[in-house]
């Protein structure tokens, strides 16, 4: 009830356009990074999506885009490039738009939301599942085993989770919501306006429990996969699952950057800033969260930001 309540609230806030205004006399100091990974349609399908969580309803994801369209200022890497080597500076709110593992739902039902707002958007993408045309494991090991099992399967040791994926029912069936794109589908995306394609790793690995040469492999091969197909270099880099310490080591940063890697994202939650271009933290997306609620909390729950002086 106490929950109903304090969303109640935000609703009303929100179409007050309190949000609004509170957000436009803001300066960030600091870039926003946002953490997407697949958007769901309404229809049958969607309702058998694995971590249902990770799969943002289309039209949440449309009313996300919209707030950051009329109250921050989304970005790509080019600017924050430029402002990081002491050229532009970055707008007051600066807002960049990433999405995780390279699910086929980002060109179906993203990209067109993103193009209709004009809003940026970088791609990390997994690159076995596309060449293989085969679910990402832990969908597959979420559908063989139950989504309970797949945390335990992720914490083994590199060679024996490689060998228990190698195992799994990956094939997918027309249609399903958790295919991933194609590498055409890639190259189209990378060739329109707006749209970045960075690095995920080949199989999605937790690298934590990788070797460092076993590391190296999982991210150099899927780098050079992925400039192979796109034809220009990869300069951006998504640790899988994204937490320090769990998921990625020292050894990770060390071989995101002896890769060539100029930026890497987490998913430990906090503002970006210019010490952390190999760890910059991200802000997950979750399914349910609605456009009032992120109002609240570009405003007032992420809060390393200033107030502009009016």
């Amino acid at each position: 009830m106490k929950f109903e309540v304090k969303s109640a609230a935000k609703e009303l806030l929100f179409g007050a356009g309190y949000y609004h205004r509170r957000l436009k006399g803001d300066k960030f100091e600091s870039p926003v990074v946002l953490c997407y990974h697949s958007l769901r349609s309404t229809g049958r399908a969607s309702n058998d999506v694995c971590f249902r969580g990770l799969h943002v309803a289309v039209q949440d994801f449309e009313s996300h885009c919209r707030l950051l369209r009329d109250t921050c200022h989304p970005i790509n890497l080019d600017q924050w490039k430029a402002s990081l080597n002491g050229g532009q500076p970055l707008p007051a709110r600066p807002i960049l738009v990433t999405f995780d593992d390279g699910y086929r739902t980002f060109l179906t039902l993203a990209q067109p939301i993103l193009q209709e707002y004009g809003i940026p958007a970088v791609l990390f993408v997994c690159s076995e599942p596309v060449e293989k045309q085969e679910l990402l494991w832990y969908d597959a090991a979420a559908r063989s085993f139950g989504e309970a099992k797949v945390e335990s399967l992720a914490d083994l040791p590199y060679s024996e989770w490689h060998e228990t994926c190698t195992k799994l029912p990956k094939s997918i069936a027309n249609y399903d919501p958790h295919a991933p794109l194609t590498v055409q589908e890639i190259k189209a995306l990378a060739a329109m306006p707006g749209i970045e394609i960075g690095g995920h790793t080949v199989s999605h690995a937790r690298l934590a429990k990788a070797s460092r040469n076993e590391q190296f492999q999982e991210v150099l091969r899927n780098k050079r996969s992925l400039e192979e197909w796109i034809g220009r270099k990869v300069r951006s880099f998504a640790y899988p699952n994204g937490l320090p310490g769990k998921d990625y080591n020292s050894d990770s940063v060390s071989v995101v950057k002896e890769a060539g890697y100029e930026l890497a994202f987490t998913t430990a939650q906090g503002y970006a800033n210019a010490e952390q271009q190999l760890e910059i933290p991200r802000f997950v997306m979750l399914a349910g969260l609605s456009r009032a609620e992120l109002g609240h909390r570009l405003a007032h729950s992420w809060p390393r930001h200033s107030i502009i002086a009016t």
